[in-house]
């Protein structure tokens, strides 16, 4: 019997010769070839993991029998692109849609995208092992988390609970995933993707983090966590994204910023780490970047600041950020010598010419003086600001 070619997608940013691991597409692998009932029966071809040209993506996904998209702003549209032209070359692939850009309500999605079989909603691990549990039927009656089209019939199966036992997961990292990619793409500089929770307690409007994750962190084991800093750390990965929506949320995030230091200080690796800081600044927050700053490893505190308006912030649903607890922390960190940078988003709701203005010239009162960073906001469909009632309501127009 033939073995069944799985291809996944996962195209990330790239810079010049250094790529990210395609992470998420390897958690999908090591999960489903550790609890798979018949993992033998599945080939498991190269991922795709950067940006090329359309035609060689579809002739490097040719004999595919199912083809698994991890899909956000930056992929989504030569993802569909490539999804299209594979269907239309290979009709009998399966193609399966997943990630944070895969709207919640997914019927119009599915008819203007009609070569996507399939779409997944929330944590894809267990949902991804049970669609290929179920190829032979071709049914997915018991497949929680997809929506899909049945003779023209939109189907929603109802979503499955988030993983609360996070150590279930194994690591694609620690599993070897990546060895066969490594070897044979040896001029590739990769960079590290790394989650040690997932979850976000705070409810941005324009983010879609929070809504995702219904609020409630979890964490992954300890020791797995510190164990692929050393992985990384083995084989000379600079740099280190970590994926984490609040770094210094819990009191064990101290710990694993002094693990990653040493590791740096034993091995020389990892070079950088960057990190997501939570929202208000409490004493870890500070104490983080004093930890990592010494031994090289951070670039630039983030200030997540967005906006300083009142009236926006309530608008976007973070009148429960303290911008008190971050002109102190501005203090502090100025005192120490530890750089920072500010992030402001253009055009939130509430916000105006003179306010935004103004805001920029207290951000720099405060003593911001290295960077403010100026992100335009985007529109993200699993947002509260990607719901149409919610546009109508501020008058946003895209």
């Amino acid at each position: 019997m033939n073995p069944i070619k799985v291809g996944l997608i996962q195209i990330n940013n790239s810079f010049s010769r250094a790529c990210y691991f395609p992470y998420s597409v390897g958690l999908l692998q090591a999960y489903f070839q550790k609890y798979a009932r018949q993992p033998e029966r599945f080939r498991f071809l190269e991922p795709l993991y950067q940006r090329l040209p359309v035609h060689l993506a579809v002739d490097h996904l040719a004999g595919a029998d199912v083809a698994a998209f991890s899909v956000y702003a930056w992929n989504y549209r030569i993802s569909l692109e490539i999804a299209r032209r594979l269907k239309q070359e290979n009709p009998q692939v399966l193609t399966i849609f997943g990630g944070p850009h895969v709207p919640d309500r997914a019927e119009r999605f599915l008819r203007e995208n009609t070569f996507v079989d399939l779409a997944c909603h929330g944590e894809g691990e267990e949902v991804f092992l049970r669609i290929l549990e179920n190829l032979d039927s071709g049914t997915w009656d018991n497949v929680p988390s997809v929506s899909f089209l049945d003779r023209d019939v939109f189907v929603r199966r109802p979503r499955a609970e988030r993983i609360s036992d996070l150590s279930s997961i194994p690591s694609p990292y620690l599993a070897g995933v990546f060895d066969g990619l490594m070897a044979n793409h040896p001029d590739i500089e990769w960079l590290g993707l790394w989650e040690t929770n997932r979850g976000c307690p705070f409810s941005c409007t324009y983010c879609d983090w929070g809504s995702a994750t219904q609020a409630r962190v979890y964490t992954f084991d300890l020791e797995r966590v510190k164990e692929e800093i050393v992985w990384f750390a083995e084989r000379e990965i600079e740099f280190i994204f970590c994926c984490d929506g609040n770094f210094g949320l819990l009191k064990r995030d101290l710990d694993i910023a002094a693990h990653v230091a040493e590791t740096k200080r034993l091995r020389a690796y990892p070079q950088a780490l960057s990190v997501q800081n939570t929202k208000n600044a409490t004493e870890r927050s500070y104490s983080l970047p004093k930890l990592l700053s010494p031994a090289g490893l951070n670039k630039g505190v983030t200030m997540a600041l967005q906006t300083v308006d009142q009236t926006t912030l309530r608008n976007v649903g973070r009148q429960n950020v303290s911008l008190r607890s971050f002109e102190e922390l501005q203090r502090r960190f100025n005192r120490d010598g530890i750089e920072t940078y500010t992030d402001l988003i253009l055009a939130l709701p509430g916000e105006t010419y003179d306010s935004f203005a103004n805001g920029v010239d207290a951000i720099i009162d405060d003593g911001q003086y290295n960077r403010i960073q100026f992100i335009n906001l985007s529109i993200l469909p699993n947002a509260q600001m990607g719901d149409t009632g919610h546009q109508e309501k501020f008058g946003l127009v895209t």
